[in-house]
């Protein structure tokens, strides 16, 4: 009897096979996601069809199973006088069944869903599979802004690297949105292994030629990133690709792939549902998500909105990360599906996600910093240099605040990186192309819109003066402007960028109609050579970088731009006079750089000061304010002046000490107490012999943490730089044309055995050191060294390198060939530990 009657219980009873389809059909909902989105990742053509027509059936089901689930649902409502047994056995039964025949139904589809995505590769190996086929010499990685082409191209570079594939160089460049030919041609140049000093004096054409005659006899492959316009790579020096090397690029636009002449186009789709879910709980945060459980509900309504855009997950889910409760999760879905309605058809709809990171940001004065940065081409700008020009626009509050106001810039910009609104560079900060794109459309949205920005486009004339009269903000950075004659009308413009223009002539009234104007950058314009004198009416001037211009000359009347907070004079080699009291009278200066200025050999004491040694330490004794100071200082005395002011001991980021030609010796306990000294140098220094440390107290705790970059470059008698013991931060380190030093780090004169030395060094670069013969008597793990470059150092045969050194990455040794060969290691399992991390060096 049972035989006879289970099938049909079973089927009325179907409340248990109910749970089991529905929880089937989320199985199969993330495998059609997963599918498509991997199936338009790498393009598969020949299952394309094949998925489109599962996809299909797919989405029949879902409907099918929709409308079969409510009606069991209301079916098992009908019950006879509120006891649990059915009203209508027949109905139930035809619906259970029903419930049968779908769970088959979708088990057989996740099983087919499975075979096509275990035969789908992911976009990295579609890219590799490409590299090792014969007759596909060119790949283009196409897709949207933001979509991760990037991560993909460093993906694909790290597995080169790693892998066994026979290729001589494995070549990066950026290209991006302002391919310059020249930079191009110098960072293949210098991933090849040409050294930076040798190529000088060579034409572009000589390089070409030089890069071509490597390149034929090797094989390569060429990584473009972000290119927007097509590149004669011919012109630089790459030859064709006939003996089996590769260029792969990535762009947005699937037309320059053709363009280009790629064989193989692979387009980069958004992140299937399970990555991106993914990435979005990681961004959020795990605190935020288990605050309340319908939270996660709630993130997942709003990573699917993202459409598997990294940049869009990654940016919305760090502004969500600070939402702890439902109300202002749900208001955020309500503003995110109002906005995004709106643009919907249209390109902007990416930039409605992107924009509420920055609607979420926390004042007006954070938003107003993060505009600013899309003043710059590329989105690149040196952090302390973004901060002066925070300082000189007025964002971070009064001049007498002069400490809080940078620490405050540093921590704008620690949120603005947390935001995932820019990223950290190490030195500088940078804004995603597709980001930047967005700050300037929003800009373009308003009524009376704040910005004009021209940079890196190619202009040979200024825009037209009409343009100007109603923006705040100018940036023609650069560009190939030459002259500047007009006057534009522009009485409320505050900011304006000329930097790497070749501008040779700004007439004199050209600055008549800026009254308004705080910040006016000049850097990079060598052929200016006289200061211009409209300059001087701008008395509202807070923040003059003339940084690597030709000016000869500083007017004393610049004194009267008594409001100037930021003057930078960095690099001004041809820079002769400044007078008496003109700095000493800019009595709100808060930053001041001379690093490199005025470095000629004309040039004695403390550079262009007038009025004799230690003049420019005393005008310096009366800027109150002074938080940031950079300075070459060229005499022992002047050293000394220099040292015994408060001021110099406290600002002090940057110094060049250069032509000591009487000292001897050096002691470095002069520059104790420099706690914010970022960058030394020693240059010239002919009869330096010894640099030590006279002062017992000072020890590795407290002496010089916040020094980074050290070179000491033409000092022929220096013997060893042991004091470096007493610096364990230092990520960069050049020694170059030191004739007489034996040894870096000497044990015996530190009295200490095992020192923990260079733990934070990144790049070690010695040149021209014929009697080196050691830099640590011993290995060290170098857990930070990603490159060791040695040229013309003879006597150099062993790197304090074991099998135990940099173990978690990679590292770059560059060299001459000969010199590789001769170098000595501890052991076999050293030597096999790096053999494959040279990199050889050309003349």
């Amino acid at each position: 009897m049972w035989n006879v009657i289970k099938e049909p219980v079973v089927y009325i009873d179907y409340e248990q096979n109910l749970r089991i389809l529905e929880t089937k059909m989320d199985e199969l909902l993330h495998l059609k996601n997963d599918l498509t989105g991997k199936v338009q990742m790498a393009e598969v053509r020949s299952m394309i069809s094949q998925v489109t027509g599962w996809v299909s059936r797919v989405e029949r089901m879902i409907t099918e199973v929709n409308e079969l689930t409510n009606q069991a649902a209301q079916e098992m409502q009908k019950n006879c006088f509120g006891s649990c047994c059915p009203k209508n056995c027949w109905s139930r039964y035809k619906i259970g069944k029903k419930i049968d025949e779908k769970l088959r139904a979708v088990s057989d589809h996740i099983e087919k869903g499975e075979k096509y995505l275990s035969s789908v590769s992911s976009p990295v190996e579609s890219v590799m599979g490409c590299l090792c086929e014969v007759g596909k010499s060119t790949i283009g990685i196409y897709g949207p802004g933001g979509v991760g082409k990037t991560a993909l191209l460093t993906q694909v570079s790290n597995n080169l690297l790693s892998s066994q594939l026979p290729f001589d160089f494995v070549i990066w460049v950026v290209a991006s949105q302002d391919p310059d030919s020249e930079r191009i041609q110098g960072d293949i140049g210098k991933e090849i292994g040409f050294l930076e000093d040798r190529w000088k004096g060579k034409s572009f054409q000589e390089k070409a030629r030089e890069v071509s005659s490597v390149l034929s006899q090797k094989k390569f492959v060429l990584l473009v990133d972000d290119l927007w316009k097509p590149v004669d790579l011919a012109e630089v020096g790459v030859p064709s690709r006939e003996n089996g090397s590769k260029l792969v690029f990535t762009t947005s636009s699937e037309e320059l792939c053709n363009s280009m002449g790629a064989e193989e186009k692979i387009r980069v789709g958004g992140l299937a549902w399970e990555k991106a879910w993914k990435l979005f709980q990681e961004k959020v945060g795990e605190d935020t998500l288990n605050i309340h459980p319908e939270i996660p509900e709630l993130a997942g309504t709003i990573a699917k909105m993202c459409n598997g855009l990294p940049l869009a997950l990654i940016t919305v889910g760090r502004a969500m990360a600070f939402r702890k409760t439902l109300l202002e999760w749900r208001h955020s879905i309500e503003a995110l599906s109002r906005a995004t309605a709106e643009f919907s058809r249209t390109p902007y709809r990416d930039f409605v996600l992107l924009k509420f990171g920055y609607d979420s940001l926390r004042s007006d004065k954070v938003r107003s910093c993060f505009l600013y940065c899309a003043l710059f081409p590329e989105g690149f700008c040196n952090k302390s240099y973004l901060i002066d020009y925070w300082i000189g626009e007025g964002f971070l509050g009064a001049y007498s605040d002069a400490y809080e106001a940078r620490t405050e810039g540093h921590n704008i910009i620690d949120i603005l990186t947390q935001a995932c609104l820019l990223e950290d560079e190490g030195r500088d900060v940078k804004m995603h192309q597709v980001i930047r794109d967005m700050a300037l459309w929003m800009d373009s949205r308003k009524e009376n819109p704040v910005y004009l920005v021209e940079a890196g486009t190619h202009l040979a004339d200024a825009p037209e003066v009409g343009k100007w009269e109603v923006v705040r903000r100018v940036s023609l950075m650069a560009n190939n402007i030459q002259n500047l004659s007009k006057a534009p009308r522009c009485n409320d413009l505050v900011t304006l960028f000329l930097t790497k223009n070749n501008l040779k002539m700004i007439s004199d009234t050209f600055f008549q109609f800026m009254l308004s104007l705080k910040v006016l950058d000049l850097s990079e314009n060598r052929e200016i050579t006289e200061f211009p004198s409209g300059i001087l009416k701008l008395v509202s001037l807070q923040y003059l970088n003339l940084s690597r211009t030709g000016i000869r000359q500083l007017p004393v009347q610049l004194k009267n731009l008594v409001k100037l907070k930021c003057l930078n004079l960095e690099h001004t080699y041809e820079l002769r006079t400044i007078p008496m009291q003109v700095i000493s009278n800019f009595s709100s200066l808060t930053v001041l750089r001379m690093f490199h200025c005025a470095s000629s050999d004309s040039v004695v004491g403390d550079g262009v000061q007038t009025g004799g040694p230690g003049s420019l330490a005393r005008d310096l004794q009366c800027l109150e304010h002074l938080n940031l100071l950079t300075i070459t200082i060229r005499s022992q005395y002047s050293l000394q002046t220099f040292a015994s002011f408060n001021k110099f001991l406290t600002a002090t980021q940057a110094l060049s000490l250069q032509k000591f030609h009487h000292a001897r010796s050096l002691d470095i306990s002069l520059l104790e107490g420099m706690n914010s000294l970022d960058d030394l140098e020693f240059i010239d220094c002919s009869n330096l012999k010894d640099l030590s440390i006279n002062n017992s107290s000072i020890t590795r705790e407290t002496s010089f943490n916040s020094l980074r970059r050290v070179s000491i470059v033409n000092c022929s008698k220096l013997e060893d730089l042991t004091w470096l013991t007493l610096a364990p931060n230092i990520k960069f380190l050049t020694i170059s044309r030191c004739s007489k030093m034996e040894e870096i780090i000497r044990q015996e004169k530190s009295g200490q055995r095992n020192l923990k030395v260079f733990e934070e060094l990144e790049f070690l670069r010695l040149v021209s050191l014929p009697k080196l013969k050691v830099i640590y008597p011993d290995a060290l793990p170098f857990p930070s060294l990603k490159e060791i470059f040695v040229d013309d150092c003879p006597n150099l045969r062993r790197l304090p390198l074991n099998s135990n050194s940099a173990k978690e990455h990679r590292i770059v040794i560059q060299g001459w060939e000969d010199w590789w060969r001769r170098l000595e290691w501890e052991d076999e399992a050293a030597q096999h530990t790096f053999l494959h991390s040279f990199k050889g060096c050309l003349n």
